[in-house]
Formats: C-alpha cells, sequence, structure tokens
C-alpha cells in the first residue's frame, strides 16, 4: 500500500509542473476582459466629465479612443510577455 505523504507530493510536484499553462490561459482570458472595461471605462469618465463641464458629447468620445489605446497597449504588453515565456507582465 502507498504512503499518503508519498501521493501528496507527487501530486504537488504535477500542480507545480501544469500551474505555468494555467497562468498564461489566465492572463489570456483577461486580456478578453479587460479590453474592453477600458473602453467603457474610458467612455463613463468622458461622459461624467463632459456633463459636469458643459462640453457635450465630445469628451466621451475622446475617452473611449483614450481607453482603446489603453486596452491595446495592455494587449502589446500581454502578447510580449506571453512571447517572452512570462517572463515580464
Amino acid at each position: 500500500m502507498r504512503d499518503q505523504g508519498a501521493i501528496n507530493r507527487k501530486s504537488e510536484i504535477e500542480n507545480r509542473k501544469a500551474s505555468p499553462r494555467y497562468a498564461i490561459v489566465a492572463r489570456a482570458s483577461a486580456a478578453g476582459v479587460i479590453f474592453p472595461l477600458s473602453i467603457v471605462a474610458g467612455y463613463l469618465l468622458g461622459n461624467w466629465l463632459g456633463k459636469a463641464v458643459g462640453w457635450g458629447d465630445a469628451p466621451a468620445l475622446v475617452g473611449a479612443m483614450l481607453g482603446a489605446a489603453a486596452g491595446f497597449w495592455n494587449l502589446y504588453r500581454l502578447l510580449r510577455a506571453l512571447d517572452s515565456g512570462g517572463k515580464r507582465f
């Protein structure tokens, strides 16, 4: 009969080997969430600013464009990190 401690050590080693794969998947799926959220956040911030100052809808459009730029920048950083093996992010 096998020792329970040996089984736990074996499962810990297997989990350590699999964890970088899950970390890469988690980072990649985060890009799918962060990109649209940055656009929406930029739009909402610009909309609030436009109403507070009385400039109309122009700040909302600028905020959405800045949010899209931030989303693309984050996507670029993510792809560079994944290309280098996940060492920089």
